[in-house]
């Protein structure tokens, strides 16, 4: 767990690289789930609430010695380049007004204090005076129920909500909170951090009860089998992928993305979960570490079905470096190239056919791939012969650049198949 020390006149604390990255990757993340809110133009006006549970003194100083918001001020920055964004793309007549209250909630006092003076020094401190920038000393936990009704008491019909839970550790989000942000928020997402190496490294009969314990989550590896387990000359990706499981499972959100932060001098690895109830915010996400291909990673295979096995360590039981996915332009090839030689088996699996939305949607959760990364492998299979894409009609459709929702992907009646001698 890291400790930083929020005192108001003395620098602000060291932020590592990869936390530093991980600030920039919520940043792109916001201003792009803010342009896809607003993409009707007649909309002057959206109204959310954004919780960001373990919010920090708001101001660090990273590995070059140079001063680098927090997740506080990279919200409200995010907030003000989306606003400009929007009237300037969309030529507005009337200028959009993106209505945020954010919930800043910590443990620490002093860092409260300092993410005060922070803010008052950068210009938000009539927000705090308002009540739009709200600061909570406490534990998240104790606090989130509370959120939640203050959320959906500003949109009671959407439910829209952020959670931005950045957690020392792994242990200080229960199931119970993320349960009840999905059951009471209809459009409530979650960003968490987890740190998987840190729990898998030191998991123990005694670690997995507290974990248990404290987080109310079930997994399903039993502590009288750990012993046994570690045995195993692959004891580390079995752990991994059960936790990660058990986590997705129990959470109740209907897409995730377990993206991995890569530390670039050997912190260990993070997962950085996105939850949620739309696969529209998942896609945003999944496109978002495109952008950032160079800090994030999966540890499986291209296509889908690559979390099959569960998270894979950068480092494997023998301590030989695992290359990993990189989301890199060679890795979007790979992926493409996957993609087309498992698809044809996949619709085989359903003789009959699905439309284009029951393919994605079951798939989703399983891939790296963006729902337009998808789309223009089933077009090229289509164009190619290898599928067929039929229309409302029932006939062979000429999609060339977009499907729709209701396409339905089949094999051709007859496949050709190439022989090489």
């Amino acid at each position: 767990m890291p400790h930083y020390d929020w005192i108001w006149g003395d620098p602000p604390p060291l932020l590592k690289r990869h936390s530093e990255v991980k600030h920039a990757l919520l940043r792109n993340y916001l201003i792009d789930y803010f342009l896809t809110l607003v993409s009707m133009p007649q909309q002057d006006k959206i109204q959310l609430t954004i919780v960001d549970g373990f919010c920090g003194g708001g101001l660090y100083q990273n590995e070059s010695g140079q001063e680098v918001p927090g997740s506080p001020l990279v919200i409200l920055e995010a907030i003000r380049e989306a606003e400009v964004l929007v009237n300037v793309r969309q030529e507005r007549r009337k200028p959009i007004k993106i209505d945020v209250e954010l919930i800043c909630i910590d443990d620490c006092s002093y860092a409260l204090d300092y993410l005060g003076h922070v803010l008052d020094e950068r210009g938000y401190g009539g927000g705090v005076a308002k009540g739009l920038i709200k600061l909570v000393k406490g534990k998240f936990a104790d606090h989130c129920g509370a959120a939640i009704q203050r959320a959906h008491s500003r949109s009671p019909r959407s439910g829209r909500a952020l959670f931005v839970l950045d957690q020392y550790g792994y242990s200080a989000v229960p199931m119970s909170c993320l349960r009840d942000i999905f059951a009471k928020l209809k459009h409530a997402e979650v960003i968490l951090t987890f740190y998987i190496d840190s729990l898998i490294s030191y998991l123990n009969e005694k670690n997995l009860a507290d974990f248990e314990l404290s987080t109310g989550m079930c997994s399903s590896v039993c502590a009288a089998d750990l012993d046994e387990i570690k045995q195993s000359p692959r004891w580390r990706v079995q752990l991994q992928s059960s936790l990660y499981q058990s986590l997705t499972s129990q959470c109740s959100a209907q897409f995730y993305t377990p993206f991995f932060i890569r530390p670039e001098r050997g912190h260990g690895d993070f997962w950085l979960l996105h939850l949620s109830q739309h696969w529209k915010a998942r896609d945003v996400m999944a496109t978002t570490h495109w952008q950032h291909h160079n800090h994030f990673a999966h540890y499986g295979k291209a296509g889908f079905h690559m979390f099959s096995t569960g998270y894979i360590g950068k480092i494997d039981d023998e301590n030989r470096l695992q290359m990993g996915f990189d989301f890199s332009e060679v890795a979007a090839t790979v992926c493409k190239e996957t993609m087309m030689a498992q698809i044809p088996a996949m619709l085989f699996e359903g003789a009959d056919g699905m439309t284009f939305e029951q393919f994605f949607l079951g798939l989703i959760n399983t891939t790296p791939a963006t729902r337009n990364m998808v789309e223009a492998t089933l077009l090229e299979l289509h164009q190619s012969g290898e599928i067929i894409v039929m229309d409302d009609a029932g006939d062979a459709s000429k999609a060339r650049v977009k499907l729709k929702a209701d396409n339905v992907l089949r094999l051709p009646s007859q496949r050709t198949f190439n022989f090489s001698i």
